[in-house]
């Protein structure tokens, strides 16, 4: 069994300790209010001692000659932090070091309380295991940054730091960027296509013993055009929780400075390698409503862009290049021009395309005579006027005004059967 942990912290003059369902020990070195769940200031502790935890623990705390006792269990989901939070729920937030305790701070010995509050107070608290099997581990999906190393959010800091293990796409990779980052570099494995199918089965067994798990691809978000899917489709199978670390995306970075409507999206990841395929797989993409982004390696742009200019004529055009990266590129131009626009620059980097929705049809501007007569002989004298301009309206594109006075032109409103009256009507369509 391991070995108890001990972290020390300071008594305050406003410990309350009257929370029935939380307490708390924290690193901050001073209560500027009344304390009801924090027990102690200025917490000294080691995050990888407390990090190495798992499942239940005793939980001594002693103040002085005072003591007394709970009993907790170790939240998968605890990163470290500044402040220790025992509840008495299955809160299982990364904020929570543990949960279904047994106290909470009202239910403690009112003596030690008092010891608390006492100058010179210094609380000691002793976590000892007290066996059983820990609950399941989580696994954390985590974004990197696509190109600018200082795009890592402060979770995913966190999580990095935190976890047991880190699945990689590249293990140098990911080695250069915590060594740029100052990250701790973990027990890090190689995760990628060709060996995450059969992985999948013996990661899912540490997590469901404890273990934390933190996954990433060489860059953005796993799984979306990288590995991954089968090892979260696993997890969240057999029960383990999985958490999202949102972080930068490349699709979502080129939408975002593309100028292009972004309200409905179709992303596509990476298209064919083959001339024929990736026409077709535009031509059916080409039917989907609203902006399409796609991916595609510098080797095949110059040919993608002689396609989408086949394919998906008339369309706007984004092309980003090493986004958030030094060198990074956007170009906005038409499916029609970009090959003439980029056609002198070297292919290099990595590529994220937003296509333009198809453009809408343009509206007729106006109809000549000989339709509209033909149109309303063809129905004769027994349609009502207004029913007529409606009709018109709709099958030439002419606004309802301008269509009933085109009818009226040619009808004779005096003998209408219909006995249309009064002025045309307000609006268009």
């Amino acid at each position: 069994m391991a070995s108890p942990v001990v972290l020390t912290a300071r008594g305050h003059p406003q410990v309350a300790a009257s929370h029935a369902k939380t307490l708390e020990v924290t690193r901050d070195p001073d209560l500027t209010e009344r304390g009801t769940c924090i027990l102690g200031v200025d917490g000294r502790w080691d995050d990888t001692a407390l990090l190495g935890l798992r499942g239940r623990q005793r939980i001594t705390l002693r103040v002085g000659a005072r003591t007394d006792e709970l009993e907790a269990t170790v939240s998968p989901g605890f990163l470290g932090g500044p402040s220790l939070v025992v509840r008495r729920g299955d809160d299982l937030a990364d904020r929570t070091f543990a949960y279904a305790g047994t106290k909470g701070a009202a239910g403690l010995d009112r003596d030690l309380v008092a010891a608390l509050r006492q100058p010179d107070a210094v609380l000691e608290v002793t976590l000892t295991p007290v066996g059983g099997e820990p609950p399941p581990g989580v696994l954390y999906v985590v974004g990197l940054p696509i190109g600018n190393h200082e795009d890592l959010t402060p979770r995913g800091r966190a999580v990095l730091v935190a976890v047991d293990v880190v699945l990689a796409e590249d293990t140098r990779r990911y080695r250069t960027l915590a060594r740029d980052l100052g990250l701790t570099a973990r027990d890090v494995r190689s995760h990628h296509l060709g060996n995450e199918a059969g992985a999948a089965d013996a990661l899912v067994e540490a997590l469901a013993g404890g273990a934390r798990v933190a996954l990433v691809s060489d860059a953005g978000t796993p799984v979306v055009s990288d590995p991954g899917y089968p090892l979260v489709r696993r997890a969240r199978q057999a029960g383990v929780t999985v958490r999202p670390v949102p972080g930068p995306s490349a699709p979502v970075v080129a939408l975002s400075a593309a100028g292009i409507p972004a309200d409905l999206v179709t992303f596509a990841g990476f298209l064919p390698r083959r001339a024929a395929a990736r026409r077709a797989f535009l031509a059916d993409l080409g039917r989907h409503p609203g902006a399409l982004v796609v991916f595609e390696a510098p080797h095949r742009l110059a040919a993608t862009l002689a396609d989408l200019d086949t394919v998906l004529p008339g369309r706007e055009l984004c092309v980003g290049r090493e986004l958030t990266k030094i060198h990074e590129e956007l170009a906005w131009t038409t499916t029609g021009d970009a090959a003439e626009a980029l056609g002198a620059v070297e292919p290099r980097g990595e590529y994220t395309l937003v296509i333009g929705p198809a453009p809408a049809p343009a509206a007729p501007t106006g109809v000549d005579d000989d339709t509209v007569q033909r149109l309303v002989r063809a129905l004769g004298d027994t349609v009502p006027t207004r029913t007529l301009a409606d009709a018109l309206a709709t099958a030439t594109g002419l606004s309802r005004r301008d269509a009933y006075r085109a009818v009226l032109a040619l009808r004779d409103t005096d003998d209408d059967p219909a006995g249309d009256e009064g002025d045309p009507p307000e609006g268009g369509r």
